[in-house]
């Protein structure tokens, strides 16, 4: 038997790729969900958890749950920084654990459409801070992306 090493990069370039097609397809989303957030995790762990001093290099949950945490006491409320980071990646683990065995559905803010594109945002705002080239499937979620945006720019102006 060969042992065959393989580079986490690599894994998370192929798990953030696969969440793409899916996203794109509007297929298994939540395979997105997971997939994407795996490779978040694999990318983020390549940049400084946090970084004072640079904020612009540190991983994308940091700055999550930092912007989690002053949006929610603009109403009053404190959240600890574990409070803040379990609401960032709240769907993500409920997707990968059974907390018991109650713990039979997952609930969606904005449902897994909305979900998966926000994690694939997220482990792409870690690739684009790691500088890594783009791969075919990331140029078309980019593509998409701007199509929506020019579509709902489009749809503004007409409309106003």
């Amino acid at each position: 038997m060969t042992e065959v090493e393989v580079p986490k990069l690599e894994i998370a370039r192929e798990y953030l790729d696969a969440a793409i097609e899916f996203y794109l397809a509007g297929t298994n989303l939540i395979c997105a969900i997971h997939l994407a957030g795996a490779a978040e995790e694999l990318l983020g762990k390549q940049l400084p958890k946090e970084c004072p001093d640079h904020p612009e290099k540190e991983r994308i949950l940091t700055s999550a749950w930092k912007a989690e945490r002053a949006l929610v006491a603009e109403t009053g409320r404190i959240l600890s920084e574990k409070e803040a980071r379990d609401r960032i990646i709240a769907v993500k683990n409920q997707i990968k654990h059974m907390a018991n065995d109650e713990d039979t559905t997952v609930t969606f803010e904005f449902g897994p459409l909305a979900e998966s594109a926000f994690q694939i945002s997220h482990a792409l705002t870690n690739f684009y801070k790691l500088g890594l080239p783009e791969t075919p499937a990331i140029r078309k979620f980019e593509d998409h992306r701007c199509r929506k945006l020019h579509g709902l720019m489009g749809t503004t102006r007409s409309s106003g």
